[in-house]
């Protein structure tokens, strides 16, 4: 008898959720606070004229800011960044990141519909990375409960904040015990607030040539998903979602148990190329994808403008008017 109690109130708070939800609720914490009024803050449009350089960094073919566009689209821009202590690896020149990053769109290409992030190039056809060295030194840097959202809010200080990219940063060198995670900050402009959020990979936890995993799992994360409404997200009881961001089956890039992470979406019934009607929110249409839908979607927001992992019905018109706040 207590079994058969036990199983409509288990179900009852594991569905309710999905029954009434405030978007509100579904946002990340921790996030690392930006103001737009620091003495030290960069805007995007500035950048190039505001960024100080350290002599022993300044090595030929480095740079330090975001260079010219060759597209006006959606992209992704990567950033390499050292801790104050860091032994320069030259990640960023010698074509370590340009090699993560392509294997992640291989990937991408092999397991879905012929579609990858598209990247931010150089006028020269290089992968245009940027560099950053943060004034912390490892050890502090391991210190810090949010190492993603430091790294996240130091480049956001530095002009890494224009409303169409999305940051895929990559540490040099070891973060705890993760080797991804994705990094959530808090953005105060003159017109409000914005969370902004990037993928953060840390190179010193496993062999780079397997980077490009992290990757793509924490870009995925920084474009709003596993969305929460997405049948195959993982519930958890002592959640204070409910639920969390991933997929309770193995053998999925998003999956948080186990298996060959090499599917995308295997089932298309969750988060790439999917029909659920009452969960919107799709990477095949991600306006950070290529080829770019014509019903393109952005990151999904809250009315606060942080990012929401439960909007069954995505709101494009919030998303643009959270992204305009970047502009000031």
């Amino acid at each position: 008898m207590k079994k058969l109690l036990a199983i409509p109130l288990i179900l009852f708070l594991f569905i309710s959720p999905s029954i009434s939800h405030d978007e509100e609720v579904y946002t990340l914490e921790g996030q690392w606070m930006v103001y737009s009024n620091d003495d030290n803050f960069i805007h995007y449009k500035d950048q190039n004229q505001s960024l100080q350089r350290e002599d022993g960094d300044d090595i030929d073919g480095r740079s330090f800011y975001d260079e010219a566009d060759t597209s006006s689209d959606y992209q992704v821009h990567a950033i390499y960044i050292l801790a104050a202590d860091s032994k320069d690896k030259k990640y960023d020149v010698n074509g370590t990141i340009e090699d993560i990053v392509s294997k992640g769109n291989v990937h991408l290409k092999k397991y879905t519909n012929q579609q990858q992030f598209r990247l931010d190039y150089k006028e020269n056809g290089k992968l245009d990375v940027s560099f950053i060295r943060v004034s912390k030194t490892r050890k502090e840097i391991n210190k810090i409960e949010n190492g993603a959202g430091y790294f996240t809010g130091m480049a956001i200080s530095r002009g890494f904040n224009n409303p169409r990219k999305l940051y895929a940063i990559f540490y040099q060198d070891k973060y705890k015990r993760e080797w991804g995670q994705v990094g959530d900050s808090i953005l105060e402009t003159p017109n409000g607030s914005i969370e902004i959020n990037a993928g953060v990979v840390y190179l010193g936890a496993e062999k780079t040539s397997d980077a490009w995993v992290p990757h793509l799992h924490e870009l995925f994360h920084a474009i709003g998903f596993v969305q929460l409404c997405a049948p195959g997200a993982v519930t958890e009881r002592n959640s204070r979602w409910g639920k969390n961001d991933h997929l309770n089956y193995k053998n999925d890039i998003m999956s948080d148990r186990g298996g060959d992470k090499k599917y995308i979406d295997k089932k298309r019934s969750e988060y790439y190329s999917h029909s659920n009607l009452n969960c919107e929110l799709d990477i095949e249409k991600s306006a950070f994808m290529e080829p770019t839908k014509e019903d393109y979607q952005l990151q999904p927001f809250s009315p606060s403008c942080k990012l929401t992992r439960w909007q069954p019905n995505y709101n494009h018109q919030r998303s643009l008017d959270c992204l305009a706040k970047l502009d000031f």
